[in-house]
Formats: C-alpha cells, sequence, structure tokens
C-alpha cells in the first residue's frame, strides 16, 4: 500500500482542510472527562489519543429517536429530507469501522432501508489506529470484518501515516495535499492497528443450551439497564411509534432505539411475552452478539470495543464465558 505522512507540527492545520469539504466530526473529551463524537468548529481539536467514546458513531447513521414519516392528506406521506452536505468522521477505531460494516449489511441489502443509504452515502469515514486496552476484545474474534474507511491514520512517534482509499479518499488527498509529504517504504508495526480481529476461521457451533447455569448466574447480576446495548456499535433494535396531530388528520411516525434487555422489547398484542424472564434476555443478547442472526446468521456483530464492560454499573464481562463456549483463542 502507498502511504504519505503528516507532520505532528501541521496536525493544527488538518481539521481546516478538512472543513473544506464537510461537516466535520471527531472525539472531543468533555469537561466531565467524557469522549464524545461531537461537531469539531475552528479552534476544537480532536482528542485522537481517546481510547473509546461514550456512544459509538452509529449515532450519526441510525439516531436515538428520528421522524422516519410524516402524513397529511394534501401532500401523503412524506420521508423527512436529508442533509446533503458531507460530514467527516474523523478518528474512528478500526472496531467502530467494522460495526458500520456490519450495519452496512443490515440496512443496505435489498430493499435498503432509505434514511440509512442517505445518512451513509454523505459520510466520510477517517479512521484512526490504536492500542486495545484491558477492555478490548477485538484481538480474540474469527472472521475479522474489513475495516472500511475512506482514509486512515497510523499514529508513529514522530508523524502521522495516512493511507487514503477510493474517491472519497481522493478527495481527501486534494484537500491536504499541501501538508503531505514522502512516508517510510516500511510498513507500519503491528501495535498501530489498522485492522479487526484475528485471522482465524469461524466454527459452527451448537445451538446454546436454554438451561445453561450461565444465563441464571449473569442475568443475576444484571440490572436490566440496557446500557450495553446502548453504547454498543451494532446493536440495532428499534421500535417504531405512530402519533397523531391534534388536527386529527396529520400524523408522525418515529423510529426509536429499543433494547433486547428491556421485558417490553419481547411483548406483543395480548400482553405476550417472547422473553419473560431476565435470564432468557441474556441468552438472546449474547446469541445476537456471538452468533449472529437473520441473513447474518454465523457473523458475530460483537467487534471487541469494550464498551458493554466499561458501562455496565456491576461489572459483567461475557468474554469468559464466550471463549469456552466459541472456543475462541486470542
Amino acid at each position: 500500500m502507498t502511504l504519505s505522512a503528516l507532520s505532528y507540527n501541521d496536525l493544527p492545520l488538518f481539521p481546516a482542510r478538512l472543513r473544506t469539504l464537510g461537516e466535520l466530526h471527531g472525539p472531543v473529551r468533555g469537561s466531565d472527562g467524557v469522549v464524545r463524537f461531537a461537531p469539531l468548529p475552528p479552534g476544537v481539536q480532536p482528542d485522537l489519543t481517546a481510547q473509546r467514546s461514550l456512544l459509538p458513531p452509529k449515532k450519526y447513521l441510525l439516531a436515538p429517536s428520528e421522524t422516519i414519516l410524516t402524513y397529511h392528506p394534501a401532500t401523503g406521506y412524506q420521508a423527512p429530507p436529508q442533509p446533503e452536505t458531507p460530514l467527516i468522521l474523523l478518528g474512528v477505531h478500526p472496531c467502530d469501522l467494522a460495526a458500520i460494516v456490519y450495519l452496512d449489511r443490515l440496512f443496505l441489502t435489498d430493499p435498503p432501508d432509505p434514511t440509512y443509504a442517505a445518512r451513509r452515502d454523505r459520510l466520510i469515514l477517517i479512521g484512526s489506529s490504536c492500542t486495545p486496552d484491558q477492555y478490548c476484545s477485538c484481538q480474540q474474534h474469527p472472521s475479522p470484518l474489513p475495516t472500511d474507511c475512506d482514509l486512515f491514520l497510523y499514529r508513529q512517534a514522530d508523524e502521522l501515516l495516512l493511507r487514503f482509499e477510493g474517491p472519497k479518499g481522493e478527495l481527501l488527498r486534494e484537500a491536504l495535499q499541501d501538508l503531505l509529504h514522502g512516508a517510510p517504504a516500511e510498513q507500519p508495526p503491528a501495535s498501530t492497528r489498522d485492522h479487526f480481529g484475528s485471522t482465524g476461521v469461524a466454527t459452527a457451533h451448537d445451538e446454546l443450551d436454554p438451561n445453561l447455569p450461565d444465563w441464571r448466574q449473569l442475568a443475576d447480576h444484571c440490572l436490566g439497564c440496557g446500557a450495553c446495548s446502548i453504547s454498543c456499535p451494532t446493536c440495532s433494535c428499534f421500535e417504531v411509534l405512530e402519533f397523531g396531530g391534534l388536527d386529527g388528520c396529520s400524523a408522525e411516525r418515529l423510529r426509536r432505539w429499543d433494547n433486547c434487555l428491556f421485558k417490553s422489547h419481547s411483548e406483543v398484542a395480548g400482553g405476550h411475552s417472547f422473553q419473560k424472564d431476565r435470564a432468557q434476555r441474556f441468552r438472546y443478547r449474547y446469541r445476537h452478539k456471538y452468533r449472529g442472526y437473520g441473513q447474518l446468521r454465523g457473523l458475530p456483530s460483537c467487534v471487541g470495543c469494550g464498551r458493554c464492560r466499561v458501562q455496565c454499573p456491576t461489572g459483567l464481562d461475557l468474554r469468559p464465558l464466550a471463549q469456552r463456549l466459541e472456543r475462541s483463542t486470542p
């Protein structure tokens, strides 16, 4: 691969060049110490050393709550307009890049989700290397997902190395051209990761035993707060709500994040629930994260970002169970 280099002395000029192409967002550490993906106006520098953000970049593709359809007798059904200005996400780690690839496979299949597709089309992704910490498990996953992005940054001791990909990558290269210089011929060291997962091959597994004592043991420690699902970069469950207007004629349809650890998630008309017990809901979530489901059955949706472990108020960790049930090895 061909790399370019950017001196850290020129790093303050980097965001200004990117803003010429669109709206720029990146990881920002707030006064509370929490890292969030947020707008990067002039004068605000991204925190490219941050280990992980509170919420993953999926919030730009699947908003926590959004109007997906409106109705009025005069206009009929209308999808809300989507912004056309490119949105540049800077500093996306390999695990989050892999998560976006996973979401693409869910929402861009035939027929594609129009709201997701419009947002994905305007998105320019700039990835950044990272070093896993004690909460990460990205190194343990077989069948790695690709980390698709338009520009990837390798953090080195004295400079940034840049790899451009595709048409959007060429636009980025042109905008940054006067800041770039030749890069070393050798590859970046393995510690500056631009990949996700291991190179192992996924193994077919038997169905999980619903009576496994681990489900009860985990459920007894789980508060059912849903923090793990909210912070997960691949969780995509949602509910659809209909609201009639006060005029008696108009209406609005909302899509809102849902959570498989909530009892209401599996309730249907008549009060029946498919997952009444918390242990059942815990098993259901585990299957989705480590076994896949639907058209992606067999493809794990856990990308090892560690957010669920960081955010869990009781410190639940699924890695020991996953290493035993999936026989995964680092």
